[in-house]
Formats: structure tokens, C-alpha cells, sequence
């Protein structure tokens, strides 16, 4: 069997989870993949920003193939991804936009990392899985009250 085949399998399977399960199942894949090197990138800038939230977005918006928009200083963030970085997807194995889950969980991933005491809320506004031009994910900062 050819490794393309299980993964057609694998998409099936996706598309038959209700909501919750599948931000529960990639919510390990993203963190896997964001612990292979991309979680020190973003350690860095958190370090070189002094954990300030504008200033860190301003830092990822210089990294190749990011572009960051602050919305609201200090709580509203757009991250954008000019190309999908999945390898999955890159590699011909996975085509459907539910993969982008597994972005938006490791985005979190890295946000609670290197904000221990903060919660995130992440919105995926558009998708090149799902025919968009690149990928553009909304982050938000959450209050102890459950506010943006």
C-alpha cells in the first residue's frame, strides 16, 4: 500500500469527528510539530521582545514568509503564512482544509508556552487549503473574565 492511499483514509476519518475531538486529536499533532524547531524561533522573539505582545508580533513579521498585523495593541493580532508549511500537504498527502486545525493548535501551543499566565483565543480567517491566497489566522488575548 502506498503511503498517499492511508492518508485518503486518514482524511475520511477527519471529516467524521465531531469538532471537539478533532481540535482534541491535533491539538497533539500541531504540538509534535511545532516542538521539531519551530517553538524556538518563536522562544527567540519572545526573549528578544521581553514578552510584550506588540513587540513580538512586530519581531514574527520579520520572519521569512510571515507577515503579523496588530489589530488592537497588547490584544488582537492577524498572523498570516504566505505559503502552507505543511508537510503533509507539501508532500501530496493531505489536501483538506481540516488540516488546518493542526496550525491553529500549535499556534496555541506556542501562545501558552511562552504566555503561561494568558489565554488565546485563534480564529482561522482564511486558508490555502481551503482556496485562499495564504493562511491568516486571528489571535486574540483573553482576560481572567473570559474578555478580549
Amino acid at each position: 500500500m502506498d503511503l498517499a492511499d492511508w492518508f485518503k483514509g486518514f482524511e475520511k476519518g477527519i471529516t467524521k469527528l465531531p469538532e471537539a475531538q478533532r481540535e482534541t486529536f491535533f491539538r497533539e499533532c500541531g504540538k509534535n510539530c511545532v516542538q521539531c524547531g519551530t517553538l524556538q524561533i518563536y522562544k527567540d522573539l519572545y526573549e528578544q521582545a521581553a514578552g510584550d505582545f506588540d513587540q513580538f508580533f512586530a519581531k514574527a513579521n520579520e520572519l521569512p514568509g510571515v507577515k503579523c498585523e496588530t489589530i488592537e495593541k497588547g490584544s488582537v493580532y492577524d498572523l498570516y503564512f504566505m505559503e502552507c508549511t505543511c508537510r503533509l500537504h507539501k508532500q501530496g498527502y493531505v489536501s483538506t482544509p481540516l488540516l488546518c486545525e493542526c496550525s491553529k493548535q500549535s499556534t496555541l501551543y506556542v501562545l501558552h508556552s511562552l504566555w503561561k499566565d494568558r489565554a488565546f483565543q485563534v480564529i482561522i480567517c482564511e486558508s490555502i487549503l481551503r482556496g485562499d491566497q495564504y493562511c491568516k489566522m486571528q489571535i486574540e488575548t483573553i482576560d481572567d473574565n473570559g474578555n478580549s
